[in-house]
């Protein structure tokens, strides 16, 4: 006998989708409303992913449907035809919603305009029942979707992540610096911490813009320009690799250029402001490199400027991350 284990995962968003149904339909019965089942399905319609999304999605289709309704009313007034009144209304109002981006709202609409037509006459009182069948169901979406899980775990994760890959390039940048090393390896290596530093920075903010959408009214933008302040820091990161791919043997002063990196990673390990002395340091390399004599060939001129190039995207990565932490430092006084 062949025993199959079909396990099933019911996310928070299904509870809650459940919930928001079950709490709409019993508060609109409750109140006599007419047609209170349809609370139901348009709290199912009002949990969307995030907090903001619902928010959005509950103003735009209130002010849809107050249209809807006002449309429905006439031309089902004017129309004997049901079928014929309703096949209009859609005409109209998906071209007109279409015109100002509300196309999404028909659906919603529709649900609540349907039962008007067995409505004879339509009344002021019909009308008003109808919306505050969609009153009770956007209320409810969205209370219930107030509720959402901390990311900040998730985000945190991404943020050591980041920083891990980051210091781990450095590294082994440093180290093809000091040793002259073009074997494919170690360029492979680096290319596959760049690529993991990539997606960590990616997923990274992902989560951060949805931490973001489930915060009403908290506007914190530290993370979402942190991740954008180390994403500029690998564009960098991968000029710098890509001029190390070329010529890292030949480079003048590349040890003393991966000396300056591995102590760099090591003040920031520390947690020190190494900023000040390690842009002190660039400028110093940099007056060496401006100070040799004029390259004889053209393969000395290559890596003369590849060494000084390779210089300006470090001390642009310090000035980023250096900048970056100052902002934040004012904005925390």
């Amino acid at each position: 006998m062949i025993r199959e284990v079909i396990s099933v995962r019911i996310g928070m968003r299904t509870i809650k989708t459940a919930l928001a149904a079950t709490v709409a339909m019993a508060i609109a019965a409750a109140l006599g409303l007419h047609y209170w089942t349809l609370a139901g399905i348009l709290s199912m319609m009002t949990i969307a992913t995030t907090t903001r999304a619902t928010v959005r999605f509950a103003i735009v289709q209130s002010a849809a449907t107050v249209f809807g309704l006002g449309l429905a009313w006439g031309l089902f007034t004017l129309i004997p035809y049901p079928a014929v009144a309703f096949g209009l209304w859609l005409l109209v109002y998906i071209a007109l919603t279409n015109l100002v981006g509300l196309q999404d709202t028909m659906i919603g609409s529709a649900v609540l305009v349907l039962p008007l037509l067995v409505v004879q006459p339509i009344t002021i009182a019909i009308l008003l029942n109808q919306l505050a069948v969609l009153l009770i169901a956007a209320l409810t979406g969205l209370v219930l979707n107030l509720f959402m899980p901390n990311l900040s775990d998730q985000i945190s994760f991404h943020v050591a992540s980041v920083e891990k890959e980051l210091i781990e390039v450095l590294g082994q940048q440093a180290n093809l610096l000091m040793a002259g090393e073009e074997g494919d390896a170690a360029k492979h290596t680096v290319w596959e911490h760049l690529s993991n530093l990539k997606q960590a920075i990616n997923e990274g903010t992902s989560w951060t813009a949805r931490h973001q959408d489930n915060q009403l009214f908290d506007d914190n933008e530290y993370y979402e320009a942190y991740f954008e302040m180390r994403n500029n820091q690998y564009e960098l990161l991968r000029q710098m690799q890509l001029l190390l791919d070329e010529r890292v043997a030949q480079m003048p002063q590349r040890q003393q250029i991966g000396r300056l990196i591995a102590a760099l990673i090591k003040q920031d390990r520390k947690k020190n402001n190494p900023v000040p002395a390690s842009l002190t340091a660039m400028e110093r390399l940099q007056e060496d490199l401006s100070a040799m004599s004029l390259p004889d060939t053209r393969e000395q001129f290559f890596q003369q400027a590849s060494a000084t190039a390779y210089l300006v995207f470090l001390r642009q990565m310090v000035r980023l991350k250096d900048a970056f932490d100052k902002i934040v430092a004012s904005q925390n006084r």
